[in-house]
C-alpha cells in the first residue's frame, strides 16, 4: 500500500473511532487493530479502552490490544483490569480475555505470565491476579 494511501486510510479510521455514531465507532475498533503498529492507532485503542462511556467499546478495544498489541498491549489491558478492579464493568473485559483463552483463540494467560514481572505496574499485577482467579473458577 502506498504510504499516502496508508496514512489516508488510517486517518479515516481514526476519525471514525471518534464518531458520535456508535456503530461507526465500534466498526472502527478492529480496523485500528490492523494498524496497531502505528502509534496513533495504538494510542487511540488505549484511549477507547480507558475512556469510552460504552462498555462494549472498551472491551473491543481491549481485545484488539491483547490480540495484536504484543506484550505492551497486553500490559495496557492488565493495567486497566487492575486500575478498575472495583468497577464491575471491567468484568466484561476479564470475561472476554477468559473466552479468548478458553476457546483457544489467543493464549492470554500464558502470554501474560511470560511478561517480566519487573515490567508490570502494581495495577497490572493486580489485573493479572484477578484474571488468574477468574480463569481458575
Amino acid at each position: 500500500m502506498e504510504i499516502e494511501a496508508f496514512e489516508t486510510e488510517l486517518s479515516s479510521i481514526l476519525d471514525n473511532s471518534r464518531s458520535a455514531d456508535n456503530a461507526t465507532r465500534v466498526n472502527a475498533i478492529p480496523e485500528l487493530g490492523r494498524f496497531i503498529d502505528r502509534y496513533s492507532a495504538r494510542e487511540r485503542l488505549e484511549e477507547i479502552m480507558v475512556n469510552d462511556e460504552i462498555v462494549t467499546m472498551r472491551v473491543d478495544a481491549a481485545e484488539q490490544l491483547a490480540r495484536h498489541g504484543g506484550e505492551s498491549g497486553l500490559l495496557a489491558v492488565l493495567n486497566e483490569l487492575g486500575r478498575r478492579s472495583a468497577d464491575p464493568d471491567v468484568d466484561y473485559t476479564a470475561y472476554m480475555l477468559s473466552e479468548l483463552e478458553n476457546f483457544d483463540e489467543f493464549p492470554v494467560l500464558s502470554k501474560a505470565l511470560s511478561i517480566d514481572q519487573k515490567l508490570m505496574s502494581p495495577e497490572a499485577k493486580l489485573g493479572l491476579q484477578h484474571l488468574r482467579e477468574l480463569m481458575q473458577k
